[in-house]
């Protein structure tokens, strides 16, 4: 929760009146878990389901910045393969951050307050 949560509301409590100035994108970083929750992760899961809820709730509130958020579902990373030994995660890390990257290219393909999930 201090990380996902606090972490998200305080980076945007900061940064947004200096982006709404000129332009800015905000890419917030969710889950999967949090669209659907996962048994023994309700904690994780709330705090994913709070960024989303941070995200829709700021991209009201804004004036020149795009906030969106992305929702990978699991990805092969050290926390996933603790959680899940033996399971196959379904994305790699650069597949999230090809996403990032099209996120900031072509930012008019997303709407505001968008959750984007990635399979």
């Amino acid at each position: 929760m201090h990380v996902n949560v606090k972490g998200t509301f305080l980076y945007m409590k900061n940064i947004i009146p200096e982006m709404e100035k000129s332009t800015g994108l905000i890419i917030n970083i969710s889950s999967g878990a949090g669209k659907d929750g996962i048994p023994e992760l309700g904690a994780y899961c709330a705090s994913k389901f709070a960024v989303i809820g941070l995200t829709e709730s700021a991209a009201l509130e804004v004036n020149n910045v795009k906030i969106v958020a992305l929702c990978p579902r699991s990805v092969d990373t050290g926390m996933f393969k603790r959680l899940f030994p033996g399971e196959k995660a379904d994305l790699k890390p650069e597949e999230v951050a090809e996403k990032v990257a099209d996120v900031c290219m072509h930012p008019g393909k997303y709407r505001q307050g968008q959750s984007i999930e990635i399979y």
